[in-house]
């Protein structure tokens, strides 16, 4: 009788969440998945059919373990405090990543419609929360331009900066851009 397979599934999650946030989905094998999960590769299709299915599972997991947080943190802090917390979590280090929904929506190419419109909702859901957070602020005094067109600006900011820290890593210069971007909410 052959024995069970045993896995951690949020940690097969995890660890593939993981190589597809440092290589990006395009430049990972799924020999490299079999290997970076422990699973082994009857397990692994069975699991999630294919590389697509890994993939997808593993930008739900991020939603729900790291991105659903920054939605959270809009949403609970009304106004221009709001936006200044979500950046609190902003920052530069010798090993910066970047966001893995915004590494994945370069590779929009190489994606399934379903795989993208995770990042793709995830974002639509900022932008939003960040109006919203805006108007909060016009309400408060604390904010009199154009709400729709900030959030736009600052979504595309927010890009920017998961790029830019991949090859910056001063975690002062990552001070000085979020700075820059409150100090444009007035």
């Amino acid at each position: 009788m052959a024995r069970p397979v045993e896995y951690d599934l949020e940690n097969v999650l995890d660890r593939a969440m993981e190589i597809f946030w440092q290589k990006g989905y395009e430049a990972v094998s799924m020999a490299e998945l079999v290997s970076h999960t422990g699973l082994n590769r009857g397990t692994m299709y069975s699991l999630f059919k294919d590389k697509e299915g890994l993939f997808k599972d593993a930008l739900n997991n991020y939603y729900k373990r790291r991105a659903s947080n920054q939605v959270s943190i809009l949403k609970d802090n009304p106004g221009k405090k709001g936006i200044e917390l979500f950046f609190r979590n902003f920052a530069f280090s010798e090993n910066y990543k970047g966001c893995l929904f915004s590494n994945t929506m370069c590779e929009k190419d190489f994606l399934d419609t379903q795989a993208y419109e995770i990042p793709e909702e995830f974002f639509k859901k900022i932008r939003m929360q960040l109006e919203l957070n805006l108007q909060q602020a016009k309400e408060m005094d604390e904010f009199s331009a154009d709400e729709r067109a900030m959030s736009l600006t600052i979504i595309t900011m927010v890009h920017g900066f998961h790029v830019h820290g991949k090859y910056n890593s001063s975690k002062e210069d990552g001070e000085i851009i979020i700075k820059n971007i409150l100090n444009m909410i007035r």
